[in-house]
Order: structure tokens, then C-alpha cells, then sequence
């Protein structure tokens, strides 16, 4: 089912009790063309995030379903062995297979590998976990991309972005990676997705 998708993220989250709050954390964009092929539901991104792992030796810093050239997928940034690889998931097959440079996306270029590492090593929650957190916050809505979220040097916030593909359009949730708490404030984040 197609759903219409805002020009910025709406922030309507209600504040939830014991949550964290944020503060200057950014995420790259993303486009919402890929969100309208996705199929899954609530679950379907944190099993994608466990395969990788499994299949890559690695952690998941960024996942991001895909529809490129009519292929459902996931790109996801793997950290291993002290480097970002990047790779595609084939949901069919379980399969991961590197992603040369030329056919990389966008998003994957403008990764600064030094502050993913630093933030993923310091993650107290698995990205798996932020996502489920995510989607149970919002009635159970399907996440179709998450990650570590980029914070200034003298943030203390450690979070991830967990974007929902909701029935009302796309919606970004913030959770802190040390408590697995909704961060209350998404407004207090960067745009991404945007």
C-alpha cells in the first residue's frame, strides 16, 4: 500500500516516561522512494540486521531497506575487524555480498567511518534491539532503516535513528543507545531522515 510522504519528517512522539533527551545528533538522508516498495512489517529490519551480523562476523552500523532497480534489499555499513565494510542483503537468500565503490549509494559515501566506529564500540544496545524499542513505540509500525546517529565530538548522547514506515507517513524515532529509551525530544536531532 503506497502512503503520502511529508518533504520533513513530522515529530509528533509523545512523551513517555523515563525517557532520555537528545541533543545535536544528525543522520544522513533518506529517500522515501525505497520506503514505498517495502513489504515487511514490525521485526522484518532487526531480523536483517541479526543476518548480517551473522553472515558478516560484523555489527551493523547503518541498515537501509532498498528497492534498487526493482530488487528488494537491504545496504547496510558492517563494522569488522575495525573497518566499515559495506554490503547488500538479499532477503530471499540470506546472502550478503560487498558493495564495490561505483555502486555504492549516496549515503554510504558521506560516512565518517571514525565517528560510527567510536559510537558503535560505546553502544550499550544493539541496533536489533533499538529497532524493536522503535517499533513498539509506535504501535508496532515496520522500521525500514536505522543506525548509529552522528553526534558533535561534546555530545554526550549516544543514539540511533530508527526510521518507521507508519501509516501516516514516514516517522523518525530516537533511541538512546545506552538505555533503550525513546529519546523524548526528536526535535533536539538533526533531520535525517529528510
Amino acid at each position: 500500500m503506497l502512503k503520502s510522504f511529508p518533504a520533513a519528517i513530522m515529530v509528533g512522539l509523545l512523551p513517555l516516561a523515563g525517557v532520555a533527551f537528545g541533543q545535536g545528533v544528525a543522520q544522513r538522508d533518506y529517500t522515501t522512494t525505497d520506503v514505498a516498495a517495502f513489504q515487511g512489517d514490525a521485526n522484518t529490519l532487526a531480523n536483517a540486521v541479526q543476518t548480517v551480523e551473522r553472515a558478516s562476523g560484523g555489527k551493523v552500523l547503518e541498515i537501509r531497506f532498498t528497492d534498487r532497480n526493482g530488487e528488494p534489499g537491504y545496504h547496510a555499513a558492517v563494522l569488522k575487524d575495525g573497518s566499515v565494510e559495506f554490503v547488500h542483503l538479499n532477503p530471499q537468500t540470506g546472502k550478503i555480498a560487498s558493495i564495490d565503490a561505483a555502486n555504492r549509494p549516496g549515503w554510504m559515501l558521506d560516512m565518517r567511518q571514525k565517528d560510527e566506529i567510536r559510537y558503535a564500540e560505546a553502544a550499550k544496545i544493539p541496533l536489533a534491539q533499538a529497532i524493536l524499542t522503535a517499533e513498539q513505540s509506535y504501535t508496532n509500525e515496520p522500521a525500514v532503516a536505522a543506525g548509529i546517529a552522528m553526534s558533535s565530538p561534546t555530545s554526550a548522547v549516544h543514539a540511533y535513528n530508527v526510521l518507521l514506515d507508519a501509516q501516516t507517513g514516514t516517522q523518525r524515532v530516537a533511541v538512546d543507545a545506552d538505555s533503550d529509551q525513546i529519546i523524548a525530544d526528536p526535535q533536539a536531532l538533526a533531520g535525517w531522515p529528510s
